[in-house]
């Protein structure tokens, strides 16, 4: 009984520490960079404030 219960524990133990590893590399090297080929446009955005736009 003894034996199950310390191979529980090391089982346990492995895959915490699987989890940690695999989650702190996860991403690394993967994601691409950022790159914007086109001007920033406001579009369709108000040219003031929508604060000062009051009418009553």
């Amino acid at each position: 009984m003894e034996l199950i219960g310390i191979a529980v524990i090391v089982l346990l133990t492995v895959a915490a520490s699987a989890t940690v590893s695999l989650l702190r590399g996860d991403g690394r090297g993967h994601t691409p960079p950022v790159v914007s080929e086109e001007p920033w446009k406001a579009l369709d955005l108000p040219s003031s404030a929508y604060s000062s736009m009051r009418i009553f």
